[in-house]
């Protein structure tokens, strides 16, 4: 399958990723980009919305691989993981 062709197929899951996480938190305070500024992935708080950034090669093999849910589907539930434990810590301080 030609790569760019895979490409938008993966950068397809992440805009409908990020479209059912909007919906279901509330508020669509998720983007994305595509960047090469990154080495794999990285969460970005921006003014009060994330952004996933994410390297397109790397998106392109986790997603050829079947990996799209433990590495990026995953990194959105991890980040809010970690603001409820920073939280919680915050309030037990």
């Amino acid at each position: 399958m030609p790569m760019k062709k895979t490409l938008r197929e993966a950068e397809g899951r992440v805009a409908r990723l990020v479209a059912r996480t909007n919906r279901s938190h509330g508020g669509g305070a998720w983007s994305y980009e595509l960047t090469s500024d990154v080495d794999n992935i990285e969460v970005v708080s921006v003014a009060g919305r994330q952004i996933l950034r994410i390297h397109p090669c790397w998106l392109r093999y986790v997603v050829a691989q079947g990996d799209f849910k433990s590495c990026i589907a995953d990194e959105i539930e991890a980040w809010y993981l970690l603001q409820r434990v920073t939280a919680e810590v915050a309030t037990v301080a």
